[in-house]
């Protein structure tokens, strides 16, 4: 083969090459569009104010540990992306269950209601229910409440089970606690027990922390007397973001992305307490 015919084949050789170059680039950059088009937007309601769990800024961005956890989720699902509404804890679920949201976030235990009505995540935290009670209260633990009162809880509120549950397994233990039709702010529970309409509210440390800079006056708070974990609760039409938040969910407490931001939030690793404890979920 001459010098010309080894210049005319490596010329097309190298146009062969751009072409393919072009072809491959033009197929990347296709699947890249198709893969942005097929990115889904969840409808986040965060329930507030319910801080440090979630809460509004000044300027009306949200903020909190459970607004982190989200984030840390959304991070790893490219296909997903969250956007996020702050909302009282009625206008938020009834917003989920009519579709106006994909999925709420509210320090949410797990209940058979919940479970009937909307699909239900693996735990991302656990949460301590501790007794906010008057500086000078002799009062404890739950036992100490043998007839006394507690604040009414909102029946739908998942506070409310877990006290019944507790009554169940102490039937000797007399404490009145009425069912609530409607969610008092914290400030609002705790003042009916600072001006002795109540004895206790059944509520936990570090929402008792979120506010008690702004009541005005001193309470004191018992050491945890039970605990559950918490989870996000999604629109029934949601299966597939359910199992890709579980997958997330799974990830990031393996790998200790969860415990950490419990020590962020709450000084404390909440999953290591939680095995203490025997409420962790193993599963």
């Amino acid at each position: 083969m001459n010098s010309y015919s080894l210049k005319k084949t490596a010329v097309k050789a190298l146009a062969a090459v751009v072409a393919l170059s072009t072809l491959t680039g033009l197929a990347a950059c296709g699947s890249a569009q198709a893969a942005d088009s097929g990115e889904k937007t969840l409808k986040v309601a965060l329930v507030v104010p319910n801080k440090p769990y979630a809460y509004a800024e000044k300027d009306g961005s949200p903020a909190g540990f459970e607004y982190e956890v989200l984030k840390k989720i959304d991070d790893q699902n490219k296909n997903i992306k969250f956007e996020y509404s702050t909302l009282e804890y009625q206008n938020a679920l009834i917003g989920l269950k009519e579709g106006k949201y994909d999925l709420v976030s509210g320090t949410f235990f797990r209940t058979p209601a919940r479970e009937k009505d909307y699909l239900v995540t693996k735990p991302y935290n656990y949460y301590f229910l501790n007794l906010i009670v008057n500086p000078n209260s002799k009062i404890k633990t739950m036992e100490d409440l043998n007839g006394k009162s507690v604040v009414p809880i909102e029946s739908t509120d998942g506070r409310y089970v877990a006290f019944r549950d507790w009554q169940k397994k102490h039937p000797n233990v007399k404490i009145k606690m009425e069912a609530s039709s409607t969610q008092p702010t914290f400030t609002d529970m705790i003042q009916q027990v600072h001006d002795g309409t109540y004895d206790a509210v059944y509520l936990s440390k570090d929402q008792f922390d979120g506010v008690k800079d702004s009541l005005g006056y001193p309470m004191k708070v018992t050491d945890a007397v039970d605990g559950r974990d918490t989870v996000f609760l999604l629109n029934k039409k949601n299966q597939d973001a359910q199992q890709q938040v579980n997958k997330s969910i799974e990830a990031l407490t393996k790998d200790g992305t969860l415990a950490g931001l419990t020590k962020k939030w709450f000084k404390q690793d909440n999953f290591a307490l939680a095995e203490k404890l025997g409420i962790a979920d193993n599963g």
